[in-house]
């Protein structure tokens, strides 16, 4: 049998962009100039430069990548025009913005101290090293504490931001597929909504759909974005609901902090990518369907022989992204392989992977970049704050309500209580919240 063929070398800048920049600017990455479009997400901007390796583990300092684009892991975290630990995928590319690579002895792709992982490759308790020998283990402590952590301080001091307490009448968490139709829906009956979601831009997980996908959608998308227009709806992006305590929600965005006491809140949250264990499941270049999706909307392609993992319960993103991304032209390969990742092969990149199927064969698939479409599950943490009942499933827990209702005041709907994304079963949740709101 031949030898199989060599895996192919990184996409090239070209390659990776699907359609030219319209509004670029330049931002730098350790110095390095790098083209981006005005807006898009920094790491999409990196991704798009070939630059898939942007962060190191906190303690083994082992190469970290985007693995969500949505602000759930560590692997795009970087220091930003000198603020440290920044999340990448979640700041907006302007003209002259720079970014610096964290934790790393000598150069982003060759830290030094990855000779940690080498030299302890079953772990290592810093606590326990030398433990007993005068004066090595303070040592030791104070060495471990220095090569670890996700960065240095800022350069400058940061002063106060402002922050007050208002009430509002109708707030919703999340402008996914369900908070975009409960939004429409409290608007057309005449009541002030509001709507805050932590992303760029509005539309959740529609928005990593091919655009065949994304079609079931376009009635809810449209009627929205008409209401908010209109100013019937006010939208707030890149706006974190930190935290639910008793009837107050604490909110935090670019205009600072505050305190929303709403005479209705809906959480709207939708659902964290499905994560699996599976050796090398840490290494740059394997990421979720539904990040890959979002990139792939933005024009950037996450490599050039992608191979999508779908596990029982996963999709619907790593099938559209399939279906999605010979329509862009480029010369990338794709396939989808049913079953359950089994081990990535490379280090500071995904060089293959192994993949066991329902009858337990495994077979080994080449690729630069590995797909996970797993069940996703339920973001059910603001929910539990305002004192959900919640169900234990598979996929985690999923939020119980009455029609709708958490409690007085507190309302659920979409993927956090277990409706599945679907256009249609999104709609109809949606008109069974309004009318126990109404």
């Amino acid at each position: 049998m031949p030898p199989p063929p060599p895996p192919p070398p990184p996409p090239t800048v070209a390659e990776r962009r699907t359609v030219a920049l319209r509004d670029p600017v330049t931002i730098t990455l350790d110095g390095e100039e790098i083209l981006a479009e005005r807006g898009e997400p920094v790491a999409s901007a990196l991704i798009a430069a070939g630059k898939m390796m942007l962060a190191r583990s906190p303690k083994f300092h082992r190469p970290r990548g985007p693995a969500c684009m949505r602000a759930a892991c560590d692997g795009c975290l970087a220091r930003v025009d000198e603020t440290p630990n920044v999340m990448t995928c979640m700041i907006p590319a302007q003209e002259g913005t720079a970014v610096v690579s964290q934790n790393r002895l000598g150069p982003r792709d060759l830290d030094l101290l990855r000779m940690t992982d080498w030299f302890f490759p079953d772990g290592m308790n810093h606590h326990e090293l030398f433990a007993g020998v005068p004066g090595v283990q303070n040592v030791m402590q104070a060495f471990a504490r220095r090569v670890a952590g996700l960065g240095r301080l800022p350069a400058e001091v940061e002063g106060p931001h402002a922050a007050r307490r208002r009430k509002a009448d109708i707030v919703v968490v999340g402008a996914g597929p369900a908070g975009m139709a409960i939004a429409s829906r409290m608007a057309r009956a005449g009541r002030a909504v509001e709507v805050i979601d932590d992303q760029l831009v509005a539309g959740g997980g529609v928005t990593a759909l091919g655009p065949k996908d994304a079609q079931a959608f376009d009635k809810m998308r449209a009627l929205f974005t008409d209401h908010v227009a209109a100013g019937r709806i006010q939208l707030r992006t890149s706006t974190v609901a930190g935290g639910l305590y008793g009837d107050d929600l604490l909110v935090a965005g670019p205009s600072g902090a505050e305190v929303l006491e709403a005479r209705a809140l809906v959480l709207a949250c939708g659902a964290h990518d499905g994560a699996l264990a599976f050796e090398g499941n840490d290494v740059p270049g394997v990421m979720s369907a539904r990040a890959a999706g979002w990139l792939l909307g933005r024009g950037v392609v996450v490599g050039k022989r992608i191979v999508v993992v779908e596990s029982a319960g996963g999709g619907p993103f790593g099938a559209s992204f399939a279906s999605a991304l010979p329509a862009t032209g480029k010369q990338a390969e794709v396939k989808v392989v049913r079953g359950e990742p089994v081990s990535i092969r490379g280090a500071s990149r995904v060089k293959a992977v192994i993949v066991r199927d329902a009858a337990g064969k495994e077979q080994k698939h080449e690729a630069d970049a590995v797909l996970i479409d797993a069940p996703r599950s339920p973001a059910y943490e603001l929910a539990e704050q305002a004192g959900a009942t919640l169900a234990h499933e598979a996929r985690g827990f999923v939020v119980q309500t009455e029609s709708g209702r958490i409690r007085d005041g507190v309302y659920a709907l979409g993927e956090m209580t277990g409706t599945p994304f679907d256009a249609r079963a999104l709609e109809a949740e949606a008109d069974r919240v309004a009318a126990t709101l109404s």
